[in-house]
């Protein structure tokens, strides 16, 4: 009996220590990215721009997403030059990110799925503003597939709302991402 409880203390705090090696895992060389925004105007209009362009940084305390503008594509040439040129400033601000305090994440183990809100602060634009992001994550072999999701109002980061021959977009804009990331 004795011997049992031992061994019952001993796999709890075996188990212990994986969780925390899990939610501690190094997240790095993101894969298959896909960055994408929504934004909607007038009579159903739906304006979606999408790159992937996406890398993954993991800076110890935060886990930190960067997205090159400038590559971002709504499918339209003019409407591309616009948002990038006039509405984006891509010259002067190339990227936007999104960090997500280290702690706050929750890594799953093998054959695990997690679906959290996190906080977050997003820099857009020169300005930097918190935000809620849902993500799923779940394992794939040593690999981490992710999708996360957060809403932004452009104006809150100082972007002018854009209008373009008398049809202007409504300045709340849904972002998403969907990457794969090694996990060690």
């Amino acid at each position: 009996m004795h011997l049992r409880r031992h061994l019952g203390i001993l796999a709890v705090a075996s188990s212990l220590v994986g969780l925390s090696t899990a939610a501690r895992a190094a997240l790095s060389d993101a894969t298959a990215g896909h960055v994408s925004f929504q934004a909607s105007g007038p009579a159903g209009m739906k304006i979606e721009g999408t790159t992937g362009d996406l890398t993954l940084a993991d800076k110890g305390d935060s886990v930190v997403l960067t997205v090159p503008l400038g590559n971002l594509s709504t499918g339209i040439s003019l409407r591309d030059k616009h948002m990038k040129e006039k509405y984006l400033e891509v010259p002067k601000y190339p990227t936007a990110t999104l960090s997500v305090v280290r702690t706050a994440l929750k890594v799953p183990a093998a054959g695990e799925k997690v679906e959290i809100d996190v906080p977050g602060t997003v820099n857009l634009h020169g300005q930097t503003r918190p935000v809620t992001v849902h993500y799923e994550a779940k394992r794939d072999g040593s690999s981490l597939v992710a999708h996360g999701k957060f809403h932004i109002n452009m104006t809150d980061f100082g972007i002018t709302v854009p209008s373009y021959l008398g049809v202007t977009v409504k300045p709340d804009v849904d972002v998403s991402a969907d990457f794969r990331a090694a996990g060690s």
